[in-house]
């Protein structure tokens, strides 16, 4: 590996356990002590379960075997609640749903299942009402969305999304309150279907997931976690994944500066833990353009993460997806509703705790 100058001890570590996919791995034997000092940040950069996948091993630590079984069972948990969900849905209507945003290309533990509704308000609500009659429970509202949780979670769950794994968001818009920041009718021609523990599963194609995935990390959550780094460089060396439809659907979808911005991080930090910037990420960059001033704002805080995006990149891309027509109609709607001075008030809470210095993302 190259000589590093400008990042911090425990950021080394992290790329020293978990590499890159465009690197041949190095065989290295890493102490007891270092994998375990590496978790209290690995955790909240949401990669602890795939560097202790990488290097458990046979009479390690034992306090490594409890931390990784419990992130390897809630895993497993989590591809039980998309199963189960999928199952339903697909004796619902299985042309008119698609689970994205929760399965990532290495081990991982996401905080819920999120499933969009493809059809209409009124298939919305007979999907909902399906999924009560099925057993699942009702957790909590939001314009656009009804959060449901599998019955296995009763007594495991709490206010917002305490516990995670057994959440389920159902979108009927792929939004932030009213504003939707996603058309959800350009998925149709991206839905395929994979099997999870044996139950058919409608998908997303990785193209138009990872670009949903990076716009929702600087619009509407504004963080940058090393999952934001490995999920893009992951994805880009899957055998079936296009790059072409994948800078295609950016553009289109208004979701370009997003993705130039992540890019333009990832393209960063693999220089300086790697030595050189990915093939594919270079040609978005060259495409899309970089995000000069985020680099050096995450120079100033020493490449280190998790990570905010300054409010001018936030702002930026919701400005980006305004140009859409779809996008500026749910902003009209978003105004409208704000003349109710207790939505108005919610919305400017909201707004307030985003542009906090910790943001309002945090993983369960």
């Amino acid at each position: 590996m190259p000589e590093f100058h400008n990042t911090t001890a425990q950021m080394r570590l992290f790329f020293e356990l978990v590499g890159s996919p465009f690197v041949p791995r190095e065989p290295r034997t890493f102490t007891d002590e270092e994998l375990l000092s590496a978790y209290d940040q690995a955790f909240p950069n949401r990669i602890a379960l795939l560097y202790l996948s990488m290097h458990r091993r046979p009479g390690w630590d034992p306090r490594l075997e409890e931390k990784y079984q419990a992130l390897h069972q809630r895993e497993q948990r989590t591809f039980d609640v998309i199963a189960r969900v999928a199952e339903q849905l697909n004796r619902w209507d299985p042309a008119n749903y698609v689970v994205f945003k929760s399965i990532k290309p290495y081990p991982a533990t996401p905080n819920d299942t999120d499933v969009i509704c493809l059809g209409d308000d009124a298939d919305y609500e007979r999907m909902y009402q399906h999924l009560l009659a099925a057993g699942y429970h009702f957790h909590e509202w939001a314009p656009q969305q009804r959060t449901v949780y599998d019955a296995r979670g009763e007594g495991k769950v709490g206010l917002g999304k305490k516990g995670g794994t057994y959440y389920i968001d159902l979108y009927t818009e792929i939004s932030t309150d009213y504003f939707s920041y996603m058309n959800k009718r350009r998925f149709r021609p991206f839905v395929v279907t994979q099997e999870v523990l044996g139950v058919p599963v409608k998908l997303l194609r990785p193209e138009p997931e990872l670009a949903v995935v990076m716009f929702h990390s600087v619009f509407p959550e504004r963080t940058f976690q090393l999952e934001h780094f490995y999920v893009p460089l992951y994805t880009f060396q899957q055998p079936d994944f296009d790059l072409d439809t994948f800078i295609r659907f950016a553009r289109e979808a208004g979701v370009a500066y997003a993705v130039s911005t992540q890019c333009s991080l990832i393209a960063r930090l693999h220089l300086e833990h790697f030595g050189f910037v990915p093939e594919p990420v270079d040609r978005i960059l060259r495409e899309l353009g970089s995000n000069v001033r985020e680099v050096r704002q995450l120079e100033r805080m020493k490449l280190t993460t998790p990570y905010m995006f300054t409010p001018r990149t936030f702002w930026l891309a919701f400005a980006g997806k305004t140009l859409e027509w779809h996008s500026f109609k749910s902003l009209l709607v978003q105004g409208v509703k704000m003349l109710n001075p207790k939505f108005f008030l919610d919305v400017m809470r909201s707004i307030r705790r985003r542009m906090s210095e910790k943001g309002i993302y945090h993983l369960e």
